[in-house]
């Protein structure tokens, strides 16, 4: 059989799709990822039996286009990402943020913590298990963590809870004994998060820039950490705006070491490498 010729996918193809996702969900995609989109999407038209992205297009702008945009989406927002990402942050949600915001809220006894781009799960579940380890046996407190994405593939993974050998090989082995059951599926390690840490874990789907009205808060530590890379800078002030709204005074806000808050928003006091507090 001869091997199949992907269809073409023009920069004219590219910038009608560009153009729509960002105007339906206010995701940018950038220009450097028309390639990898179409290679990503290609077996998707197959499926569809669309014999060009302008048939695709096209197709996304029916009325039952809508659910093929959230496959879109999906398609775009694919992240890497892994538990204890970024060694610097969950270092100072340990050893200062939390032991601050106990002192802090000491009297109520009520914390809140959200995961504004949790992807997989791998973020909020690291944050849940840092928390766990700070309190200790004191179970006094109310601490519960919001997840949010806007990737519904990813959710679906997030919810479950359940990893490969792989995903879980960086998580210290006292958590991962801790934390974690391990079963056998056929010959496959698999690791499943226990219920003292997901029952804590309150997972939606939230488009940051279309629903987050949603958000009532306060809330005490927001992480968005390589979220922002999905929005232009106007999108970007209005998301921080939002941000700045739902925090509680002198809440915590986590980017990721790339971003910055430098021409997005004055209100925030940088206190380490991407990590900020409201003023």
């Amino acid at each position: 059989m001869p091997h199949k010729i992907p269809p073409l996918f023009s920069k004219k193809d590219f910038n009608l799709i560009q153009r729509l996702v960002k105007s339906k969900v206010g995701i940018l995609i950038r220009p450097r990822k028309q390639n990898i989109l179409g290679i990503r999407l290609a077996p998707r038209l197959q499926q569809l039996g669309l014999k060009s992205f302008s048939a695709y297009y096209r197709h996304l702008l029916k009325p039952e286009g809508e659910k093929e945009l959230r496959h879109l989406v999906n398609t775009v927002t694919i992240d890497k990402t892994e538990f204890f990402r970024g060694d610097l942050h969950f270092e100072l949600l340990r050893k200062s943020i939390l032991p601050e915001l106990l002192k802090q809220k000491n009297n109520e006894k009520r914390i809140r913590i959200w995961s504004s781009g949790c992807s997989t799960g791998q973020e909020p579940y690291s944050i849940a298990i840092i928390a766990n380890e700070v309190l200790g046996a004191n179970r006094d407190w109310d601490i519960k963590f919001l997840a949010t994405d806007i990737n519904t593939d990813s959710l679906k993974i997030a919810c479950l809870g359940r990893y490969s050998k792989k995903q879980v090989k960086d998580i210290p082995s006292k958590y991962l004994e801790k934390y974690f059951r391990k079963e056998l599926v056929g010959e496959e390690e698999i690791f499943q998060i226990k219920e003292v840490i997901k029952k804590k874990i309150i997972f939606r789907r939230l488009n940051l820039l279309m629903s987050i009205n949603r958000i009532k808060g306060p809330v005490d530590m927001i992480f968005c950490r390589n979220v922002m890379i999905y929005f232009d800078n106007q999108a970007r002030k209005m998301i921080a705006d939002q941000f700045y709204r739902l925090l509680e005074p002198k809440g915590y806000l986590c980017l990721g070491l790339s971003e910055s808050l430098v021409g997005i928003d004055n209100r925030f006091k940088i206190i380490e490498s991407s990590i900020y507090r409201k003023n």
